[in-house]
């Protein structure tokens, strides 16, 4: 990674058509933007995101003030072949479904690229390469049945809207009228996740939020996103984030 942030433009933005010398990751959180990719017209507002690859024309301009976040990148030869996105050397545009979760993960970059820790490279590489990877599944996505992705949507909105209680399939199943077999592999087949796998990334990202933003200690951060006990939430934090939440809030505070 060559450089991540997240700014704020109040007023008018407007940037000169240019070679793009890396990889670009655009996420759009507020606002509208107008960008030109070689010879197309995009345009993204909230929820967006925007892939555009080494090499690409690039330049655009603001329709109001608007808020983004962004990374330039490079990526290795040898991981190319492990999207099609990468491979294919076009710019891609897409709405992420589950935004708030993807901005997270994007946030999670940010605060591991300003640390600079001893293992930064690799934890943000790990990160890009998963924010990536729900692009380009999001894109796929569009191959999808509807009534598979609006009942995977539903599943989502009753998961973020019931987080902090007890969340099982018995409950889906009550939700969705549908069998838990019929549950768990329509919500796989649209996310790439099992409804219980997709619950605790939601919960890990807002315990991160808490012990970020609002500097909780661990014990109430566990009891305030819905685990049993705080045993259970520091081995499914170390599990998707590869480190303890003591270890976390170490470097949030270093």
């Amino acid at each position: 990674m060559h450089t991540c942030y997240v700014k704020d433009f109040n007023g008018n933005w407007e940037m000169a058509k240019v070679k793009t010398q890396y990889n670009i990751m655009i996420v759009v959180t507020k606002g509208k933007i107008i960008y030109w990719i070689n010879d197309e017209t995009v345009l993204l507002q909230k929820g967006d995101v925007l892939f555009v690859p080494a090499g690409s024309i690039r330049g655009g301009y603001s329709i109001e003030g608007h808020q983004r976040y962004a990374t330039h990148f490079t990526i290795d030869d040898m991981d190319r072949t492990l999207l099609p996105l990468l491979t294919e050397n076009q710019y891609c545009m897409t709405s992420i479904s589950g935004f708030e979760y993807f901005k997270q993960r994007f946030l999670l970059l940010k605060h591991h690229w300003l640390m600079r820790g001893p293992y930064t490279e690799t934890t943000c590489y790990a990160i890009l390469l998963e924010l990536l990877s729900i692009i380009n599944y999001e894109r796929d996505n569009w191959k999808l049945p509807a009534k598979k992705i609006d009942m995977a949507e539903d599943i989502k909105k009753y998961i973020l809207d019931h987080y902090k209680e007890s969340v099982s399939l018995k409950d889906l199943t009550q939700f969705t009228g549908r069998t838990p077999n019929h549950i768990s592999h329509l919500f796989k087949s649209v996310t790439g996740l099992s409804p219980i796998e997709y619950l605790h990334h939601v919960r890990v990202s807002k315990a991160k939020e808490l012990m970020m933003d609002k500097m909780m200690p661990i014990r109430e951060v566990a009891e305030e996103t819905g685990f049993c006990d705080q045993a259970y939430f520091n081995r499914v934090f170390k599990k998707l984030t590869g480190c303890s939440p003591t270890a976390f809030l170490k470097g949030r505070t270093d």
